[in-house]
C-alpha cells in the first residue's frame, strides 16, 4: 500500500507540475472591472484588479526563442511552439514568469546540465547573492540580544512583515462556527504485526455568515479523526491537510491521534470569483481583495485553528498537544499555519517549496514572482507580494526586486521558534516527479538561516553533525543538502530529504518519532497567581518564580520574559527563574501600585504556555541602605542596615546608593 502510495503521490506531481508550467501569453491587463467582483470573475480579472491596485504594469516581453535572458540550457519541448513549455537536457521544468524571470537549475555537469544562466544559485553563500536578511537585526539596526528582544521587538516586527507582504493579515479567530460532532465509529488499523484498535469520528464547523449574508458561498471546517480506542483521556492528534485517516498508522504505536482536515471547504484552491466568496469573500464582504488581505494559506490556517478550538472542547483529542502537517501547496500553509498560531506544537511543511520553506533570495526552481503572479497560484498569497516581482533596476535582469523584500522563509520559519518544525525535500530527479521545483537546497537553508532564534531562545535548532557529507553532482543543487533517507532530528529543527521524490509519505515513520517527542511530554507550568513584593527579597532580587513539570526527568531552564509593563524594568534568570531589579530608576513610585510580567518557562522540549506574575509595591519598602565611614578621605568603614522607608523616598535612597531590599545577613 506504500508503495502504492508514492507512486500515486508521483503521479498527481507529474500532473500538477505540469499544470503549472503550461506558460500563457500575456494580454494586457484590464483596469475597468465592475465595482464588485461576481460569480462571472476570471482569475485573470481577479489577478490585474491586484496589480491594477498597486499601479503596476507587466512588462512587454519578447519572444521566449528571442529573449535574452533564456537560460543557455533550456529548449523549447516542442521546437514547433516556442511559447509552450521549455525544459532542459535534465527534464526540469523551465518557464518565464509574467515578469520576465526564467526558472532554473545550478545542476553542475557540464553540456547536458541544468538551465544554467549565470543565475542559478543566486542566494545564500553564493557569489554575487542579496543582501542576507539577519533574522537578529532588527529593521532599526539594533541588535537582538536577548530573548526579550526577541519577544518584544523582532518577532512581532517579522510577523507584521510577513503579514504585510507574504501572506497576508490573520482572519479574526472570533468568527462563529458552528459545530457538529457525528456519531463514533470504531474499527482497527494493522501496523506490522501489531493491530490497533480505534475510535473515530467527524467535526463538522459551519461559519457563520450573518456578518454578511450576500455571501455565496458557506465556508465549512471538516476533519475525519481517529484515535486510539480506549476511553478515559484526551490523545495528542496530529491534524493533516486532506490526507486521509490511514496516516493513523503512523501515530498509533505512540498513542497520537489524526484528523484528516478537508481546507478546500473553508476557501478553494482557486482565484477568480471563488476569492469574493468562502471565508475570504466573508472577510472581504464580498469586494475585491485588497492588496493586505489574507490569501487561501492564511485562509486555510484559519481553518486549523477554529479546530483547535473546538478540539478544546472534545472528549477524546488533547488541543494543547496538537502538530499540523501538509504537502506541497499545503506545505506551504502548514508553515503559515504553524506561524500564525502559536498553539500548533509541531508543524511539518512536507516539500513546501516556493513562498513555503524555499528561501526566496534564490533563484532555482519555482520562484516567489511565480506563485505571485501566475494566475494558477496567485491566491495563495497576498497581493502586495507583487511589489517585490521583476528587476530591481529599468532594464536589467538580475537582481530581482526581492533584494527589498524584507523578510523570507526563514523569517516566517523563525516565527515557530522555539517550538518543534521538521522541514523535508525529495530528490531533484527524476524528471516528472523530483523536487527540483521546490528547491531542496533552499528549503534546507531555511532550517539552517532560522535556527540561531532557536538558539537565542534556549532551544537547539537545527543539528547537522559536523564532517556530515552533502549530496553533489549531477542533478544536485550547487552546495547541496544533507545525504537523502538520514534523520536529522537531534535538534527542535528537524530534516529528512527522501529519495522517492516529490511526496511526504516515506518521511512519515520519522516525523512521527519526531512528533511524538513533544506530543507526549507533559508541559511545565508556571504556576497561576503568583504576587512579589517589592522590597521582600534580598536586595536587588524580587523572588523565584515557581513552576513545575510532571516529566521527572525535565528540567526546567529557559526562562523568559514575554510581554508586560514591567519589561525593561525587571529581569529574569534564565537558568533559575530568579526576577530580580534591572532599571531600579526606571520604577514609578508616584502613581503605580504594581508592575506585570508575562513569563514563560521550557523543559529542553515544549515551552510553558505564558502566565503572568505581579510585582506589588507596597506603601513601605525595604531598602539596603550603605553607611561610609571615611577619616582623611579613606574609607574607613562600611556598614549595611536594612531600612524601612516610605515608597515616596525610594527614589532618593536610589540616588545615594542604596538598594531596593533587604541587606546580606
Amino acid at each position: 500500500m506504500e508503495s502504492f502510495n508514492i507512486r500515486l503521490s508521483m503521479a498527481l506531481c507529474v500532473v500538477v507540475c505540469l499544470a503549472l508550467s503550461v506558460p500563457h501569453r500575456v494580454a494586457a491587463q484590464v483596469c475597468s472591472l465592475p465595482a464588485l467582483p461576481d460569480a462571472t470573475i476570471t482569475t485573470t480579472q481577479d489577478r490585474d484588479h491586484l496589480l491594477c491596485q498597486l499601479g503596476i504594469t507587466l512588462p512587454t516581453l519578447p519572444p521566449r526563442a528571442s529573449d535574452p535572458n533564456r537560460p543557455v540550457n533550456a529548449s523549447p519541448v516542442d521546437p514547433n511552439n516556442t511559447e509552450g513549455n521549455w525544459t532542459d537536457p535534465r527534464g526540469h521544468v523551465v518557464i518565464r514568469t509574467d515578469f520576465g524571470l526564467w526558472h532554473t537549475y545550478d545542476s553542475d555537469s557540464g553540456v547536458n546540465g541544468g538551465a544554467l544562466s549565470g543565475f542559478g544559485d543566486y542566494g545564500p553563500f553564493s557569489q554575487p547573492r542579496y543582501t542576507d536578511l539577519d533574522l537578529l537585526k532588527a529593521q532599526d539596526g539594533r541588535r537582538i540580544k536577548t530573548s526579550q528582544d526577541w519577544w518584544l521587538r523582532r518577532r512581532p516586527e517579522i510577523f507584521r512583515l510577513i503579514q504585510q507582504d507574504l501572506y497576508g493579515t490573520a482572519i479574526d479567530p472570533h468568527i462563529p462556527v458552528n459545530w457538529v460532532v457525528s456519531a463514533e465509529t470504531t474499527g482497527s488499523q494493522v501496523v506490522g504485526t501489531t493491530t490497533y484498535s480505534y475510535r473515530q469520528k467527524t467535526l463538522t464547523g459551519t461559519v457563520d455568515i450573518s456578518s454578511y449574508p450576500e455571501l455565496r458561498n458557506t465556508p465549512v471546517i471538516t476533519a475525519l479523526c481517529r484515535y486510539p480506542a480506549p476511553t478515559g483521556r484526551k490523545y495528542p492528534v496530529v491534524v493533516t491537510f486532506s490526507e486521509g485517516a490511514g496516516r493513523f498508522q503512523y501515530t498509533a504505536p505512540y498513542g497520537i491521534g489524526t484528523c484528516s482536515y478537508n481546507p478546500t471547504a473553508v476557501q478553494p484552491d482557486s482565484g477568480g470569483a471563488n476569492l469574493s466568496s468562502y471565508l475570504i469573500g466573508l472577510v472581504t464582504r464580498g469586494n475585491w481583495r485588497k492588496p493586505q488581505d489574507p490569501g487561501s494559506l492564511v485562509a486555510w490556517g484559519w481553518g486549523v485553528s477554529r479546530l483547535i478550538d473546538e478540539l478544546a472542547n472534545d472528549p477524546d483529542l488533547d488541543a494543547d498537544k496538537v502538530a499540523v502537517e501538509g504537502h506541497s501547496r499545503f506545505g506551504k500553509a502548514t508553515l503559515v499555519t504553524g506561524a500564525y498560531d502559536p498553539r500548533v506544537v509541531v508543524t511539518w511543511p512536507s516539500d513546501a517549496g516556493a513562498l513555503g520553506t524555499a528561501v526566496a533570495r534564490r533563484h532555482y526552481g519555482e520562484t516567489l514572482e511565480f506563485v505571485g503572479s501566475t494566475t494558477g497560484e496567485y491566491h495563495w498569497v497576498a497581493g502586495n507580494i507583487l511589489h517585490f516581482a521583476g528587476p530591481l533596476h529599468t532594464g536589467g535582469y538580475i537582481p530581482r526586486k526581492l533584494q527589498s523584500l524584507p523578510v523570507d522563509a526563514q523569517s516566517t520559519t523563525a516565527l515557530i521558534a522555539p517550538r518543534a518544525i521538521f522541514v523535508t525535500n525529495g530528490t531533484d530527479t527524476p524528471p516528472g516527479f523530483g523536487d527540483a521545483w521546490a528547491d531542496p537546497r533552499g528549503t534546507f537553508l531555511s532550517g539552517k538561516l532560522a535556527s540561531p532564534v532557536w538558539d537565542l531562545l534556549g532551544w537547539k535548532g537545527q543539528i547537522i553533525p559536523a564532517g556530515t557529507v552533502f549530496t553533489s553532482g549531477p542533478d544536485e543543487s550547487i552546495g547541496g543538502t544533507p545525504p537523502f533517507n538520514v534523520a536529522f532530528i537531534d535538534g527542535t529543527v528537524g530534516w529528512r530529504r527522501q529519495i522517492e521524490g516529490h511526496t511526504p509519505v516515506p518521511n512519515w515513520p520519522t516525523f512521527a518519532q519526531f512528533a511524538a517527542r513533544y506530543l507526549n511530554d507533559s508541559r511545565p507550568v508556571v504556576a497561576p497567581g503568583q504576587t512579589f513584593v517589592l522590597g521582600e527579597g534580598p536586595a536587588g532580587v524580587v523572588g523565584t518564580v515557581n513552576a513545575t513539570d510532571e516529566d521527572s526527568g525535565d528540567a526546567l531552564g529557559s526562562w523568559q520574559i514575554k510581554g508586560g509593563d514591567g519589561a525593561g524594568v525587571f529581569a529574569l534568570a534564565a537558568d533559575s527563574g530568579e526576577l530580580t531589579i534591572k532599571q531600579p530608576h526606571r520604577i514609578d513610585f508616584h502613581r503605580r501600585s504594581a508592575y506585570r510580567l508575562t513569563l514563560m518557562v521550557g523543559d529542553g522540549k515544549l515551552p510553558s504556555h505564558d502566565e503572568e506574575v505581579s510585582i506589588r509595591i507596597p506603601d513601605q519598602v525595604n531598602m539596603c541602605h550603605t553607611t561610609v565611614v571615611r577619616n582623611k578621605g579613606h574609607i574607613v568603614r562600611i556598614t549595611h542596615n536594612t531600612v524601612f522607608v516610605p515608597k515616596a523616598a525610594v527614589p532618593l535612597h536610589l540616588s545615594e546608593g542604596d538598594t531596593i531590599g533587604g541587606c546580606p545577613q
